[in-house]
């Protein structure tokens, strides 16, 4: 349990964030769901289930909202905080590294979470908030020349305005950026003051996203010191998506009905494998766009496919410490579907733990290599592992369609 002196210093720091943007008369906030109706991607036919389906799926629920969504939103809240701690302090090489090595842990937080964006991420606009890329380095590096945020007030809440309300020009990308060259630590010595303030903002703002990300769907099991961070900040979630993913099918939920909810597991991560196969690796494969690579400058983008697709094992197995298992846990969607459809559960464990192997497999830096034939490889995996999902997905409702 963090002491009352940690909860103070990272209020101190938050609100140091918020008077910035005061002075803009500008109000900080994250882009909020403009319908509350927002299409989740799962069943929406409201069939009719036997009750031991619904049942046994409803377990299945709860344990995918408490050991997958929450679990790994704390650990990303929890990481960011610590990724704030360290940007406080940035005064020789080595602090700079350190804050390097605990982006980069951050950072593979995030990327396991994208197998389920959907509810407060997409929602409330953290997503593209938080990691919108390429980023624009030509008009960042405009926009800094023309402020001087480390010695000027009405600069530093400029810079704080935008940071908290703009998709590129934050989020992890930015900081990412400042911070790294060439898939190297960022020589402190080129680092100047407004660098410095940059980092520290960021860092606020990343935390302040990843805390609300674990309030919207932890609920009252929330953190209590996150809690009362958003509070300061009044940027208190609307929604609590855990419940209502936990109690599907009853009144105030969203989910129609339990097997929605768990067509919905499926969807998220079949979503994140068509980005990373298609957008993430293809469009710099194909040639259709050469600049549009992840984390370039950290030279993490394979790291970042591998950890996406590692998002989607823990989802389908049953939580973070199911990552690399091979066996998934009690009351995990997988095992539901290894007892009730064995041959299409099993083509789909063998499809993910080949595109696992074929991604790590891939030529690294990818930003010098997306060419390669090896890039090639893990499309055509991943590609194998949406069918054998998308087939899975049918065998658990048979009204949906194969794509």
């Amino acid at each position: 349990m963090k002491n009352h002196k940690t909860l103070k210093e990272m209020k101190k720091i938050v609100k140091q964030f918020m008077m910035l943007m005061a002075v803009t008369t500008l109000s900080l906030g994250m882009a909020s769901c403009g319908d509350d109706n927002e299409d989740n991607g799962g069943s929406s036919n409201g069939s009719t289930n036997s009750s031991t389906k619904e049942t046994e799926l409803a377990a299945v629920n709860t344990n995918y909202v408490d050991n997958t969504i929450v679990a790994t939103y704390k650990k990303l809240a929890n990481d960011c905080e610590q990724l704030l701690r360290l940007s406080e302090n940035i005064n020789s090489q080595e602090s700079v590294n350190a804050i390097c090595e605990q982006w980069k842990v951050a950072r593979q937080d995030w990327e396991l979470s994208e197998a389920f964006l959907f509810g407060a991420a997409s929602g409330y606009g953290i997503d593209p908030h938080i990691d919108t890329w390429p980023f624009d380095v030509i008009s960042f590096t405009k926009t800094m020349a023309k402020f001087d945020p480390s010695v000027s007030e009405e600069d530093a809440a400029t810079v704080a305005h935008l940071i908290a309300t703009t998709q590129n020009f934050t989020g992890f990308h930015a900081m990412e950026y400042v911070i790294f060259r060439d898939g190297k630590e960022r020589n402190f010595a080129d680092l100047d003051a407004d660098d410095k303030f940059f980092v520290k903002a960021v860092a606020a703002d990343l935390y302040l996203s990843a805390c609300r990300l674990e309030v919207a769907w932890a609920g009252t099991a929330a953190d209590k010191e996150h809690v009362a961070l958003l509070e300061e900040a009044e940027l208190m979630p609307d929604d609590d998506f855990g419940t209502e993913f936990r109690n599907a099918g009853q009144r105030g939920s969203r989910w129609a009905s339990a097997l929605d909810a768990s067509v919905q597991i499926i969807d998220g991560c079949i979503d994140i494998i068509g980005e990373v196969a298609d957008s993430k690796i293809g469009s710099a494969y194909t040639g259709d766009d050469v600049t549009y690579i992840e984390s370039p400058h950290a030279y993490n983008s394979i790291q970042d496919f591998y950890d996406n697709i590692r998002g989607v094992k823990q989802a389908l197995y049953g939580g973070l410490t199911t990552i690399d298992a091979t066996v998934p846990a009690k009351n995990s969607i997988m095992e539901y579907c290894q007892t009730n459809y064995p041959t299409e559960a099993k083509a789909a464990m063998t499809a993910l733990e080949n595109a696992l192997s074929t991604i790590n497999k891939m030529k690294r830096p990818f930003v010098l290599n997306y060419s390669d034939p090896t890039a090639g490889a893990a499309i055509e995996s991943l590609h194998a592992l949406d069918e054998a999902l998308s087939a899975l997905k049918v065998k658990l409702d048979p009204n949906q369609t194969t794509k």
